[in-house]
């Protein structure tokens, strides 16, 4: 990021004996094509803004997603809803719905309560839609769910979904061809800025001008609250992509300009004169600052030494640069004072997203796991997002005190049980490894009467589902691998909640799950089951589907877990189309001609599918909405797809909440 001799002054004179001066005002080109850089941002941003405008009519939506806070929550009202032949199996449970192969086990006979609550055939459909008539139909719960339900907004995938298939196909593993496209544009549009009337071999200067206008946009879009991510709808994680890429731009425009700069000194015999110059050594700092910033900022230090190494040095590496950088040319004093203010403005905004609380640390030993309750904080935060936690107890360590480490919150938002913001932190590192001791130390003072809890800093909530209202679809398909259970369960909870409260649409819910191991089930059952539960006075119907891809040790274990209607488990990997259409013809069951057969309900607006979990998960789904048939896209009112990134910090979330339900008795 060193921009040596940055200047159309005199610096420049060696180069100048070789060719004619520039007729081009570099400090007005770079400054033109940052303006065609907003321009672009621009666009987004109004292509984003009705949908924005439409999740921001809801007042909900100014409050639950931006700001962590406690509030008062009142017990949902009970719904009357007429008895359906479901009661009869409500409370029973049966055992698990597993076609296993013809060859390798033995048959197994299905119970009638198996055969009423499970389904075989490949779509997933239901053999009839009865149960989807279970729900309270009396006018004044029509009425409320007309006044309360949120109003539909379809996205640019759903409007041009050929275009979005395209776009969302992966070239390599974490680059699609949507993301390939903005790098490519990115670079054309610097590409020229370095080239246009010029030549970077004997007018290195252009790229150091090229380089000090990209100091903004890299500490711009590298912030935790993204001025461009909260535009557009985009959490820091999702452009983090093009934060890396934009500083990979500055560093190689930043060498290129010293390069040229050392070639032509070198050749002319004049390097000690103009390396001795205060400027020039100050552009040297620079220069040896990015490299290291370049150096230390890859795969292997940002995975294995994140707090140790990446984030020292990326803080120490960019205060030097950005000190150098002003003393080595006065041009690149405006730049810098605005890429301050960007990171000044996230600092600012952090320090009123952060709370202090205290919060109740359990060590889970059988789970080498840690959960973290704080009941002062219930509210604020949307589902799928996560924050950012500090332990502020010597026992961390002497540095462990100070670190922030990103968890997915795995709890609902206003949850009338009152658990609050709950966190599951796996043991994964020093820092993590700490904290259960920690919990452990805890645990032992709270049985002798000492206590257990401790200060904590939650900053937050980041991420999310963005401008997009999952209860404003019709129906909604979840696809979880392993640890992205996580996202997915918090997203059927925070649904299910809403639908009591009379705030959603969402007429079928999807959750799909696919584990390695069978075993992996056996402590969900009581949870999967409470939501099942929960499901019979909700407006929605729930289906769970566990898949798993590796032969049990025990097949009678496994052939002997009693489960829920409603829940089935299978050996196979899920066959994603087929689950979507019966999702699809759940949603539509209620409709005729896309209006619903009951007063006050409106269109079919679409349906949200949400995949979290390994790539080739997130490629199956992918390729599943893409090629769903355009008609019956169509007809549901359209197919989009959010994709989550995997949290490492909650994996086993839901084996270690049913943990602790079994352990404490709930």
């Amino acid at each position: 990021m060193s921009v040596l001799a940055a200047t159309n002054g005199s610096t420049a004179a060696p180069v100048q004996a070789h060719a004619a001066a520039p007729v081009v005002n570099n400090s007005e080109l770079v400054w033109n094509v940052d303006i065609f850089l907003l321009c672009a941002v621009a666009i987004f941003v109004l292509m984003l803004l009705p949908r924005a405008a439409i999740r921001f009519t809801h007042k909900r939506e100014w409050v639950d997603g931006h700001l962590l806070h406690s509030a008062t929550v009142d017990a949902p009202a009970s719904v009357v809803r007429r008895p359906s032949k479901r009661d009869a199996v409500l409370a029973p449970v049966s055992a698990a719905h597993i076609p296993f192969p013809k060859t390798g086990y033995p048959a197994y006979e299905l119970e009638d309560t198996e055969k009423w609550a499970s389904t075989t055939d490949a779509s997933h459909t239901y053999a009839s839609h009865a149960d989807l008539l279970r729900k309270a139909s009396t006018a004044s719960g029509r009425e409320r769910r007309r006044q309360n339900v949120p109003t539909h907004m379809p996205g640019w995938s759903t409007m041009l979904p050929t275009l979005a298939a395209i776009l969302r196909t992966t070239i390599r593993p974490g680059l699609t061809i949507g993301k390939g496209f903005v790098e490519l544009t990115y670079f054309a549009v610097l590409l020229y800025a370095g080239l246009y009337k010029s030549n970077p071999f004997t007018q290195p200067i252009r790229a150091g001008f090229v380089a000090v206008s990209q100091i903004p946009i890299v500490i711009a879009l590298g912030t935790k609250n993204n001025v461009v991510g909260s535009l557009i709808g985009f959490g820091y994680e999702r452009l983090n992509y093009l934060h890396r890429f934009a500083g990979r731009m500055l560093v190689l425009a930043a060498n290129v300009h010293a390069i040229g700069y050392f070639y032509s000194w070198s050749i002319s015999g004049n390097f000690s004169k103009y390396i001795a110059q205060p400027d020039m050594q100050w552009a040297l700092v620079a220069l040896i600052a990015t490299d290291l910033l370049l150096l230390l900022s890859t795969d292997m230090f940002r995975q294995k030494f994140y707090n140790s190494v990446f984030i020292p040095s990326h803080i120490i590496s960019a205060v030097v640069f950005l000190i150098a950088i002003c003393f080595h040319v006065p041009f690149a004093v405006p730049y810098v004072l605005t890429a301050v203010g960007f990171y000044g403005l996230d600092r600012l905004l952090r320090l009123v997203k952060s709370r202090v609380a205290i919060a109740r640390l359990r060590p889970l030993p059988d789970l080498g796991m840690t959960r973290v309750e704080i009941p002062a904080i219930n509210a604020g935060w949307r589902a799928g997002q996560h924050v950012r936690l500090r332990v502020l107890s010597l026992g961390m360590g002497w540095r462990g005190w100070a670190e922030a480490h990103p968890f997915t919150i795995a709890s609902v938002c206003r949850s009338p049980s009152g658990e609050g913001l709950v966190l599951m932190c796996k043991k994964a590192g020093d820092w993590t490894n700490r904290l259960y001791e920690l919990a452990q130390r805890a645990d032992y003072g709270e049985a002798n009467g000492i206590g257990s809890n401790v200060q904590v800093i939650v900053e937050g909530p980041y991420g999310g589902p963005g401008h997009a209202i999952f209860g404003s679809f019709s129906g909604a398909m979840f696809v979880a691998g392993g640890s992205g259970i996580t996202f997915a369960l918090g997203a059927v909870q925070d649904l299910m909640k809403k639908d009591l409260e009379y705030k959603s649409r969402v007429r079928a819910i999807e959750l799909v799950w696919s584990v390695q191991d069978p075993n992996a089930l056996q402590p969900m059952i009581p949870l999967f089951s409470s939501l099942l539960a929960q499901s019979q006075n909700a407006y929605a119907t729930l289906r769970i589907s566990v898949f798993y891809t590796r032969a049990p040790a025990s097949p009678d274990a496994v052939r002997a877990y009693r489960l829920p209607p409603g829940l089935t488990l299978s050996p196979a990997r899920p066959k994603i189309p087929g689950i979507l259409q019966g999702v699809v013809d759940r949603s539509a069951a209620l409709f005729s001609g896309h209006k619903e057969r009951r007063r006050g309900g409106g269109a079919l607006t679409g349906i949200i599918v949400g995949v979290c979990g390994p790539q080739g998960l997130g490629d199956e789904v992918r390729k599943a909405v893409a090629n769903f048939p355009p008609q019956r896209r169509k007809a549901v009112g359209g197919i989009e797809l959010h994709e989550e990134y995997v949290c490492i910090a909650s994996m086993c979330f839901l084996r270690v909440l049913t943990h602790v339900i079994r352990a404490f008795g709930w």
